[in-house]
């Protein structure tokens, strides 16, 4: 990188970091609900549709995603695995089928919300996608992972 350049990108980034300690203690505007899950829920997830096996990049990318959200608790729900600990968390579960490019989406869901061992409803989620060319996958997967939580977050979960 050229020294004019490197110069240039360091002042940037310390006036941006003058300006986050100006607005510190300041609130976002547009959302005055909570910012994260109000109690802990596990959440299985099963392999995303058009994901690549045996590694699973896109499937293994989520559940971290998913994982380093608060009051989570992630498991992945492959043929004949963690079933049992799934099963095992009787209060909230959350069961969740994600398509990588479903319906021509970023991602699509379909999730299966469980409370006190009883199935209470099953919902569909579509995370749309951006201008076509314009989003790795790995990027969408990271970007359909944090729309989900928030929309966990705004249903009240």
């Amino acid at each position: 990188m050229r020294p004019l350049a490197m110069v240039c990108l360091l002042l940037t980034a310390s006036l941006l970091g003058a300006c986050a300690c100006q607005c510190a203690g300041t609130t976002v505007t547009g959302w005055s609900g909570p910012t994260q899950l109000s109690q802990r829920w596990m959440i299985g997830i099963e392999r995303i549709q058009g994901d690549v096996l045996p590694v699973l990049p896109y499937t293994n990318r989520f559940l971290a995603d998913l994982a380093a959200m608060p009051n989570t608790q992630v498991v992945y729900l492959g043929p004949g695995r963690n079933g049992f600990l799934f099963a095992a968390d009787p209060v909230r579960r959350l069961r969740v089928a994600p398509w990588l490019h479903g319906e021509g989406n970023c991602m699509t869901f379909t999730y299966t919300v469980y409370r006190e061992g009883q199935q209470l409803a099953t919902y569909g989620m579509a995370v749309p996608a951006l201008v076509a060319g314009m989003e790795s996958d790995p990027a969408c997967v990271d970007r359909a992972a944090s729309e989900f939580y928030w929309s966990l977050v705004r249903q009240g979960l």
